[in-house]
């Protein structure tokens, strides 16, 4: 296990700028998810944290001690790529034992290493096999394995489960969660899927064109995410740009002249909610109703998924949760809708930072 401190590290290739000033801490044992849409930096980040790119400045720690100029191979890092990167003429034994043989180990130690982290990634029977021979997921698993036969101070993990079906994928991270945990490894994972980093990750740093958005466990990042940016990338939500204020914090939206206090003297906010928080219903206090018509209803089993265009131009999705598919209103229909304030989340139109508005 090792801390890792990544103090202001700045990257740049020609005309486009892959790290700003990024300032991140890790802590030992943690499993920390960066995630971003494609582009974003979090790649170039871990492969700078791994020793195959040099950062134009800044620092990289591990347990205090700088290791800016130390070679990948003298790194004590183990590292997982997405396309699993193994040998093809190599035995899976042979390809987990690659990086202790490149160590010097002895045999002996070896060959105890390797059946021991094959029995932990469910391989113990596959050792004497050609990768050919093995299923996407099995290959991975090797290539996790040779990950952690060195016994690395820290792992890292390259969008390690993309190239695999989505029922694999679901059944794989569980067993890398669950590995993680056992061996206390502090783990760097890289993925642009939002659900598999919500449910895999003791904390998330959410990056944006080579900018950290916002730092914090899955929880926070869903339930308060720290930027217009961060609310609209992580799972659906409902945004409405440039909603007028009155000067006393009255919301203009809705005919319910609802008012914020800590809104104001604001012209203008972004408005959000999640479509889990929106209610189909004629009104209520502490919420801003709309009226519109039903654009879109699609029936999901647990829950219906509506779209609704409201009156004035705003287009609101609802989903609602078992919903009673003869009685699910149809395309057309009239409805009102409720956004309840204590669900609101509000932003600034000039930087997309998040405004506190209430507990």
């Amino acid at each position: 296990m090792a801390r890792v401190d990544l103090q202001h590290i700045s990257k740049s290739y020609p005309g486009v700028k892959a790290l700003d000033d990024v300032d991140l801490v890790v802590e030992s044992g943690e499993f920390f998810t960066l995630l971003g849409p494609s582009g974003c930096g979090k790649t170039t980040l871990l492969r700078t944290v791994a020793g195959f790119h040099a950062h134009d400045s800044g620092q990289i720690l591990v347990d205090g001690a700088r290791i800016d100029h130390v070679p990948a191979h003298r790194r004590n890092i183990g590292m997982v790529y997405q396309d699993y990167a193994i040998f093809p003429h190599m035995t899976v034994a042979d390809n987990v034992a690659f990086g202790l043989v490149m160590r010097g180990r002895p045999r002996s130690e070896i060959a105890e290493r390797v059946a021991r982290v094959l029995d932990l990634v469910q391989l113990g029977g596959h050792a004497k096999r050609m990768p050919h021979e093995l299923s996407g997921g099995q290959q991975q698993r090797v290539a996790l394995a040779r990950a952690m036969v060195i016994n690395p101070q820290i792992l890292l993990m390259d969008e390690p489960l993309s190239n695999l079906d989505a029922k694999l994928r679901v059944e794989l991270r569980e067993e890398i969660r669950d590995l993680q945990r056992s061996l206390g490894i502090t783990t760097i994972y890289v993925t642009h899927d939002q659900e598999e980093a919500l449910v895999i990750s003791d904390r998330i740093c959410v990056m944006h064109q080579g900018r950290v958005h916002q730092v914090g466990n899955p929880s926070a990042i869903y339930t308060r995410p720290g930027t217009v940016f961060v609310a609209s990338f992580i799972g659906a939500m409902n945004l409405v740009p440039d909603v007028p204020m009155g000067a006393g914090g009255e919301i203009g939206l809705g005919g319910g002249g609802q008012r914020i206090a800590a809104l104001a003297g604001r012209a203008r906010v972004t408005l959000a909610i999640r479509p889990e928080d929106v209610a189909l219903r004629a009104g209520g206090d502490g919420a801003i109703v709309l009226n519109g018509a039903v654009d879109k209803a699609t029936y999901a089993g647990r829950e219906a998924l509506y779209r609704i265009a409201c009156d004035g131009g705003v287009k609101v999705l609802a989903n609602v949760y078992r919903p009673d598919l003869a009685g699910m209103e149809g395309v057309g229909a009239r409805v009102s809708v409720a956004l309840p304030i204590s669900r609101l989340h509000f932003f600034d139109p000039a930087d997309g930072g998040r405004i506190e508005a209430g507990p």
